[in-house]
Formats: C-alpha cells, structure tokens, sequence
C-alpha cells in the first residue's frame, strides 16, 4: 500500500536512446519539484541517463520507468514491456556502475523471470516543496 504523501509519474519511452532525453526531462522535473538542490538534480538526472540507456540495451520492446516522490527521496524504478531481452554489454555495465557509485545513494539492476529491472534511490535532505 502506497502511503498518502507518495506520488508517481509513470513515462513509458520505445527502446531508442533518442528518447533518453525525455527520460532525463521527466527525472530533472520531478527531481525539482521534489525540492533537490541542482547538483542532486543533475546526480539524479544522469542516473536516470545510465539506467535508461542500460535497459534500451537489452531490448526491442519498450521501456517503462515509474518515478516516486516521498518525503524521504525520490525513487525510479524501470523495465522492458517483453521478456525477449539481450544482456547488456559488461563494459558499458561496468563505466555505468562507476557512474552510478557517485550519483546514486543506492540502485540495483536484476532480473526477473528474463526481464531486466532496475531501481533506483536519491534522498532528498531539505524538507519537500510542494509546488501547485
């Protein structure tokens, strides 16, 4: 059960990096919202870039990324609409963890039932703004 003073924005991208810009968009908009100062917005923001990028790797079908707002962070949670995936490749994995070392408080990047997944986690330490 979700509580009360979570909120979601679902964005649904085709696996074509040329919309990894819209993805990046949407993360830098609610990442504000949010109330993040802009060096945690641009950190959140290009996590977003690496685990986008990583999921388009592995797929045809398209991608679905679910971003939450709470009180405690923002959270972003992505897979593939299909099962028929390819593994993404270890040496672009490898520079994206590096990445993600620095931007991210905490992510992950499994599978499940052949389905890439991934999540990812940025506190958020000012109080949240809520913007009308």
């Amino acid at each position: 059960m979700e509580h009360a003073d979570v909120r979601n924005v679902e964005l649904v991208l085709p696996a074509d990096l040329g919309y990894i810009r819209l993805a990046r968009l949407v993360a830098s908009g609610v990442a504000s919202g949010a109330g993040l100062d802009v060096d945690d917005v641009a950190d959140f923001r290009i996590a977003v870039d690496e685990l986008c990028a990583t999921l388009m790797e592995t797929t045809d079908s398209d991608v679905v990324l679910v971003f939450s707002v709470a009180p405690d962070g923002l959270r972003v949670s992505g897979s593939t609409t299909s099962t028929e995936t390819r593994p993404p490749d270890p040496d672009r994995m490898a520079l994206a963890q590096q990445i993600l070392d620095v931007v991210a408080d905490e992510y992950e990047y499994t599978t499940d039932d052949g389905r890439p997944l991934f999540r990812l986690r940025k506190r958020i330490t000012s109080p949240l703004r809520h913007r009308a």
